[in-house]
């Protein structure tokens, strides 16, 4: 039998990439299709609930809905920021960040939204770039303050942070500054003859051979971190810290900080420790003048039910703190602070008839009204290199 041309055409067998381009489309269009689904399931669900205003698991505040203008519409605003408050309110922001997170460690990334990735758990917080010119503004204000209150007893102490003190842990082939370096500049632009300069890296060092002086989930030092930093403190100001005991008690062993909000990671967790001089309970009382409240304790222990299990230490950051003590001492002492500080500050009440505490970042007064107000024997700074290199509040402060 004879076939002609057009009639053997018919019987040719299917072009089989034609087939793969064919079934490419429908699995391309169901994935598009689920895509879609789930972004219009998750506004609906964002329509029908409310507002969060804190995220728990980043520990910040979320943005709201912003206000609606004729000028914020012609100037572009009010879409930068829908734009914000869109991704802030999310339903399922949480769980896209870990999942996001996950895959990225998985892909062998080893940081994440400035923070490290390191051995062991650590989460490690990128430095501060350094400026040689703010610091040089920072120190100059500094050594102005000092020359003004000849007769005080003071001392700036700067803390590294983990990417120094932890370095051994951080991610291979990552490169970070020397932080003692930097702190032999700073010390190098503060004047000496009018106080003393602390840089505690080396008491760090040495505590971390038998403790775990920074958390691993958060950027803060943990308490025997601070009781490394509260004996050279002591050591040099000649309190005799050695007559003194403390307890260090564990209040909490599923602490999970600030680096692993911001990173989404949640493999680890760690211990927080209080520590307290034995025999102090009833031995100071404690006024937060901004809340206008008055307690017989340095800790608030309903922040340990809360994410932020750190403000355990004062109940969280403020202006101004004062403590009154029944130590027999007539010393009285101004720390000038970040929150590195708070967790410190109990081991330094059997030492000072009175403690005031102020943090630069909250104050709307200078700190020379508060010199003005008080008496002071011996003024603290105490700071974390990289609140030290990247806030603006301390200069603002002592003008």
């Amino acid at each position: 039998m004879e076939f002609n041309e057009n009639e053997s055409l018919m019987y040719e067998h299917e072009d089989p990439y034609e087939k793969r381009i064919n079934k490419g489309n429908i699995v391309f269009f169901c994935l598009v299709l689920c895509f879609c689904l789930i972004i219009g399931l998750g506004t609906v669900m964002n329509i029908l609930s409310r507002d969060r205003e804190f995220s728990e698991s980043e520990n910040r505040v979320l943005a709201s809905f912003p206000k609606l203008t004729l000028s914020s519409i012609a100037d572009g605003s009010f879409m930068k920021s829908f734009e914000t408050y869109m991704a802030d309110q999310f339903i399922m922001r949480d769980s896209l960040i870990s999942a996001k997170t996950y895959f990225d460690r998985l892909s062998g990334k080893k940081e994440e939204n400035g923070v490290y990735i390191g051995e062991d758990g650590f989460l490690i917080e990128k430095q501060s770039p350094y400026s040689k010119k703010k610091v040089k503004a920072l120190t100059k204000s500094i050594n102005t303050f000092m020359k003004k209150y000849p007769n005080v007893n003071k001392m700036v102490a700067i803390s590294p942070n983990a990417s120094y003190v932890y370095s051994d842990k951080l991610p291979k082939n990552v490169e970070v500054s020397d932080q003692y370096n930097q702190l032999t500049k700073i010390m190098n632009s503060l004047e000496g003859k009018n106080y003393r300069f602390l840089n505690v890296s080396k008491a760090l060092l040495e505590a971390k051979k038998k403790h775990q002086v920074f958390y691993k989930t958060d950027h803060h030092w943990t308490t025997r971190g601070a009781a490394a930093v509260f004996k050279a403190i002591a050591d040099k100001w000649g309190l005799n810290s050695g007559k003194v005991k403390y307890n260090f008690l564990t209040v909490s062993g599923d602490f999970e900080g600030t680096l692993a909000s911001k990173t989404g990671i949640h493999d680890v967790k760690d211990k927080v420790e209080i520590c307290l001089p034995k025999n102090s309970k009833g031995s100071y009382v404690v006024a937060i003048e901004s809340q206008e409240k008055k307690t017989a304790t340095l800790f608030d222990s309903e922040k340990l039910g809360q994410k932020n299990k750190y403000e355990v230490f004062l109940g969280g950051n403020y202006d101004k703190v004062v403590i009154d003590t029944v130590s027999s001492s007539k010393n009285t002492l101004l720390i000038i602070k970040d929150s590195y500080a708070n967790c410190l500050i109990p081991m330094l009440t059997p030492y000072f008839a009175r403690i005031v505490v102020v943090d630069p970042r909250y104050m709307t007064d200078s700190i020379h009204t508060v010199m003005d107000e008080y008496s002071f024997s011996h003024v603290l700074f105490l700071y974390n290199l990289n609140t030290f290199l990247q806030d603006t509040s301390l200069e603002s402060a002592m003008k």
